[in-house]
């Protein structure tokens, strides 16, 4: 299901017509902040897949702070003024649900898949770590060991993935926003770009992109 979810944002943007959308029963609008929601209803079960996608990912870094939309996914959840670390995915559990997020390199996205009565919460705690997300050092120090070791794991000890890497290196511009890995370079990840300040001023140029989209039951004039 999710994976259909995705398939229609791309496709909302890329070669399908309005009319063509609307038939797969897709609907698209846009609230006077500027804020694009995409419903797709499915009756199959009565859930929701909320995803709230960030137009801003690894391209939009800069060398020596390669890998900083990366860590700051890992930092959305270490808790805001209002809940502390690690209870977002625990209201999520106790509530029946799952949650994740993933980074890729034109954008970031955050996920809930819940009972569909669940939708006002996904969303309500989604709002406050945007809004009031507390980047904690310790919280930080700690989330920088478990992204460097992903790194090692997914890289570094893996020779396809070595490999491509490489690839990217020659096939881009040092320059270029798709030179540098998604995870970022092992260097960045341990050093410089681990700045509190610099993690802030990514999350509020995310704040000015978001884009949620729904595949649920729930019909699209109830949201």
């Amino acid at each position: 299901m999710a994976q259909a979810l995705i398939f229609v944002i791309f496709t909302t943007f890329s070669t399908f017509s309005i009319a063509e959308i609307e038939d797969f029963g897709v609907t698209k609008s846009t609230l006077e902040n500027g804020l694009k929601i995409i419903v797709k209803v499915d009756n199959r079960a009565p859930v929701f897949i909320s995803q709230l996608w960030y137009k801003v990912g690894s391209s939009d870094e800069h060398s020596g702070l390669t890998g900083i939309s990366h860590m700051l996914e890992h930092m959305m959840f270490k808790g805001s003024s209002k809940y502390p670390a690690g209870e977002f995915s625990k209201i999520i559990a106790k509530n029946g649900g799952t949650d994740n997020a993933f980074t890729s390199r034109d954008y970031s996205a955050y996920y809930q898949k819940m009972h569909k009565s669940k939708l006002a919460l996904s969303l309500e705690l989604e709002a406050d770590r945007m809004q009031n997300l507390v980047l904690q050092k310790t919280e930080f120090e700690k989330e920088r060991k478990v992204v460097i070791e992903e790194r090692r794991l997914r890289i570094e000890d893996n020779p396809n993935a070595k490999v491509y890497e490489h690839l990217q290196l020659i096939s881009f511009a040092q320059n270029s926003g798709y030179y540098a890995p998604i995870i970022g370079f092992q260097n960045d990840i341990g050093g410089v770009f681990l700045q509190i300040p610099l993690l802030e001023h990514t999350l509020i140029i995310r704040v000015a992109s978001e884009m949620p989209a729904l595949l649920s039951q729930l019909q699209p004039h109830r949201l």
